[in-house]
């Protein structure tokens, strides 16, 4: 088992601008319940960011209890809701984010006109974590019913919706660099013990949605090399398809179903993360996972999945592989997990959240005061 020394670097790792002070809200459909889900996660995260620094409305319309920060706004699909309204007439918006669980879908692109009518004088922006396409209709009308600006997580999205008219820029992902961080030999040996993982043979983790079609088959094949203790550690708040946890356990992995609230522990006494999933449907495009095991120091085996090629692509460093077929990922997680390659951690400083938050704040679009170009509605 390998180890890696504590880290002091700076969990900022850019420099963040000052800027004047706004009105924000961050809308999202449901921010209850365990936090372990990543667009959630993700919207929680950047609320938290902004709130630092600006005047700061979290609201949710689903979900019985939203997670501290958030106010429920009860809402159907449409976004059809006085409730709703009321509420963000109260907050008076400068700028209203409206992180979509659903991405850049057609009815996304509905709810985000219903919430112009709501807001006129407010700048409004749609954020779009997973790859979509459209029918024809749909393709006519975006244009007409377009935020004021749309940012997506891969190059490929935003070119398709740049072609239908859409102005539209690219978010990073974050991470919490002070809590994903390497710990020491001591401490990886009592985490270890704790979470009742062996302390004789590499660990090799993948943090995500309990589904066949993000990949995770492929740890059963780890565990059938004996090489290695792969743990899956699977969303407790999205659906779980039971049938797949008790095929992987038979084959030796070790799935966690329950909801982990101290889910850095198993990064920092891991040897080794993959991310084996392929179809964009399943993942945000820069998926947080890969970023908390870097922040964590660990080597990393991926796809070459959604945003992950642009970020790290040109990135040459050993602890970062990206592979094109499953048996090639076991074989370089078996050759990761056995060495002693670190340092990923440089590679995850730039992400902080509030680095995060700042690149959506400081866009040219969002940033100026003033009047805006409304657009025609068809």
């Amino acid at each position: 088992m390998t180890s890696a020394a504590p880290d002091t670097s700076t969990s900022v790792g850019v420099a963040v601008p000052d800027l004047p002070r706004r009105r924000v809200c961050v809308l999202s459909e449901d921010l209850s319940g365990a936090p372990d889900e990543g667009t959630k996660k993700l919207a929680l995260s950047m609320a938290r960011a902004i709130g630092q620094r600006h005047d700061l409305t979290v609201l949710s319309t689903e979900g019985r209890a939203p997670l501290k920060g958030a106010r429920l706004a009860p809402a159907p699909r449409t976004f059809l809701s006085g409730q709703l309204r009321r509420e963000l007439v109260r907050s008076a918006p400068e700028l209203l984010i409206y992180i979509s669980r659903a991405s850049t879908t057609f009815m996304t692109f509905i709810r985000a006109r219903l919430l112009r009518a709501y807001c006129p004088g407010t700048r409004l922006v749609v954020v779009g974590l997973q790859a979509r396409r459209h029918g024809a209709i749909g393709r006519r009308l975006i244009r007409h019913l377009a935020p004021d600006l749309i940012f997506v997580q891969s190059p490929s999205s935003q070119r398709y919706l740049e072609a239908l008219g859409c102005e539209v820029a690219l978010l990073p992902s974050g991470v919490d660099t002070d809590l994903f961080r390497p710990v020491t030999p001591e401490r990886r040996r009592e985490l270890r013990e704790r979470l009742g993982l062996p302390t004789d043979r590499p660990v090799v983790l993948h943090v995500g949605h309990l589904k066949r079609e993000r990949g995770v088959g492929v740890l059963a094949d780890l565990s059938a090399s004996g090489g290695c203790q792969p743990v899956l550690i699977a969303s407790s708040s999205t659906a779980q398809q039971a049938d797949l946890a008790e095929e992987l356990r038979r084959a030796g992995v070790d799935v966690r179903t329950d909801y982990q609230p101290n889910v850095e522990h198993f990064y920092q006494v891991a040897d080794c993360y993959v991310f084996p999933v392929e179809s964009s449907d399943h993942a945000i495009e820069v998926p947080l996972s890969v970023l908390e095991a870097f922040a964590s120091d660990l080597p990393v085996v991926t796809t070459p999945f959604g945003g992950l090629p642009r970020a790290f692509g040109s990135v040459d460093h050993p602890g970062l592989v990206f592979v094109d077929t499953a048996a090639r990922l076991v074989d370089e997680a078996l050759r990761l997990c056995r060495s002693s390659v670190r340092g990923t951690r440089a590679l995850a400083l730039p992400y902080s959240w509030e680095a995060a938050a700042a690149s959506l704040l400081t866009h040219p679009r969002l940033a100026a005061r003033g009047d805006r170009t409304e657009r025609s509605v068809a």
